[in-house]
């Protein structure tokens, strides 16, 4: 490949670090970045069988990584916990729908057997 090739393909800017240096670098273990490289969650070239990272891609990576700040944790957090409630409130419908004891449409009331428990209990009959 010429120069001139070398200069449109980008080549000439890379500066391609070994996993150690950029192990030293993050301070992260070599076994964590090897994991990140082979999931895709770190920018990463692997030639013919040897890890190798572009210092650029690694220092914008970070600055893409940056952390949520405390506020939006917070939000996510609340967030969570409405979804969690809604999905409690769906397997309660879920289970009192399976059993009889959910809103019966039909005629407005609760289900059978959750009416007639009053009614059991002054006969003596359960």
């Amino acid at each position: 490949m010429s120069e001139s090739s070398h200069k449109s393909a980008g080549l000439n800017t890379m500066r391609l670090l070994k996993i150690q240096e950029i192990a030293e670098f993050l301070n992260v273990k070599e076994s964590t970045l090897y994991s990140w490289a082979k999931n895709g969650l770190l920018p990463s070239y692997k030639l013919n069988g040897l890890w190798r990272f572009d210092i650029e891609e690694i220092e914008k990576w970070i600055i893409q990584s940056k952390a949520l700040p405390d506020t939006s944790r917070k939000t996510l957090k609340k967030a969570t916990k409405a979804h969690s409630n809604d999905i409690d409130r769906i397997v309660k419908n879920a289970i009192d729908d399976a059993t009889g004891k959910g809103y019966n449409s039909a005629n407005g009331k609760p289900g059978q057997s959750q009416g007639l428990g009053k009614e059991r209990k002054e006969n003596g009959t359960l």
